[in-house]
């Protein structure tokens, strides 16, 4: 579910507000973010209460307890309790918890109903058990833009993701500076549409963002592919740099044709919110390597 109006209008102040250069990213998760997190693990993606009580017991054998509180509450309750309890150090933990044990009950359910390998959804495919649940956490995670992404299971800080202090950062700063007010603005967006879990938009507005540092930097043409013959001819790229920026241009083909093309919200070669994560960073590494300057003609 898309977010309601006002806090789509709390989302179009605080992107606008990221386009002026401020960052908002944090390790602190608000108590908001916590109810957004338990609506997720209680919604049809987290499945029932079966999760959360798995969950409870892999934090309890984790921190070598025997409750997490005293009382007569169920498991579940405790688990959920704890979510709004615990330290910001604690929560990833939590995270991992109910993934965790949303994966052993689903395996569980998998093995007594004989369909090991993935879960069947409307129109026939499969897709991984708990993709949706994935997609659903990161998404919270990005909408409020919580320096963590889950990747494999594990809750994962961006202060140890390469790319994103390697590149993101890096760029979104370069941005900031004038003269490139167009790229940011696309380069944004991109970030913008990851966060609401569109990665053919995302892709599309990435290649914008290109598009827009080629024309700042001298290119002509209306199209990537015109852009990037125009910048090798002019010495903004090298030759060999050529291929990398035609990829880009399949890229953004592809997700544009899938948008257009594809109607049914798990079509296996929907553009999905790492296809998008890898293209930012790869326009990202372009556009710093870019705005360094000068002719990269190769002699």
């Amino acid at each position: 579910m898309s977010p309601l109006f006002k806090r789509r209008r709390e989302l179009a102040a605080l992107e606008e507000r990221e386009r002026q250069g401020e960052t908002f990213w944090s390790e602190h998760f608000s108590r908001e973010t916590r109810v957004r997190l338990q609506f997720v693990m209680n919604s049809e993606f987290g499945g029932d209460y079966r999760a959360a009580e798995a969950g409870h017991r892999l934090l309890l054998v984790d921190l070598g307890q025997l409750a997490l509180y005293k009382g007569s509450d169920t498991p579940a309750q405790q688990f959920y309790q704890y979510l709004f309890d615990c330290d910001d150090d604690a929560v990833p933990s939590v995270v991992e918890a109910f993934v965790a044990g949303h994966k052993r009950v689903f395996e569980q359910e998998a093995y007594r109903q004989a369909f090991v390998g993935g879960m069947m959804v409307p129109g026939g495919s499969r897709i991984p058990f708990n993709a949706r649940l994935v997609d659903a956490i990161n998404g919270v995670l990005v909408e409020d833009r919580i320096a963590f992404e889950l990747i494999d299971g594990e809750m994962v800080p961006f202060t140890s993701r390469e790319l994103h202090v390697e590149v993101v950062e890096p760029v979104l700063r370069l941005l900031a500076t004038p003269g490139w007010e167009r790229v940011e603005k696309s380069y944004q967006s991109a970030l913008s549409e990851i966060a609401r879990g569109d990665g053919a938009d995302a892709i599309t507005d990435a290649g914008t963002a290109l598009q827009e540092a080629l024309v700042y930097l001298g290119a002509e043409g209306n199209q990537l592919g015109d852009l990037t013959t125009s910048a090798k001819n002019k010495g903004i790229i090298a030759s060999h740099d050529a291929p990398l920026l035609q990829t880009i241009d399949k890229a953004c083909r592809w997700a544009s044709a899938d948008r257009s093309n594809t109607g049914d919200a798990h079509n296996a070669d929907e553009a999905s919110r790492e296809d998008a994560w890898f293209t930012v960073h790869v326009v990202g590494a372009i556009l710093l390597r870019l705005s360094n300057g000068g002719s990269r003609v190769s002699g």
